[in-house]
């Protein structure tokens, strides 16, 4: 199922809004769409996690993990 809007609508809230819950709406996607998320991408999601405050194990849980 494609959105076309989803991804402008996440960068207007990372940059209108809140870098942090653009970053939460931007994995329930991810996680909602079962979207895969290779090695690489789950150590840069966790890093970014941990720089608002989200631990680990809240990014990883429930991602398509490739």
């Amino acid at each position: 199922m494609p959105l076309p809007h989803l991804v402008p609508a996440l960068e207007r809230v990372v940059s209108e809004v809140c870098a942090d819950l653009g970053f939460r709406m931007f994995l329930r996607a991810v996680k909602r769409y079962e979207l895969p998320v290779d090695g690489t991408s789950l150590v840069e999601f966790t890093a970014l996690g941990e720089r608002f405050g989200c631990p680990e194990p809240l990014v990883e849980e429930g991602l398509h993990q490739v």
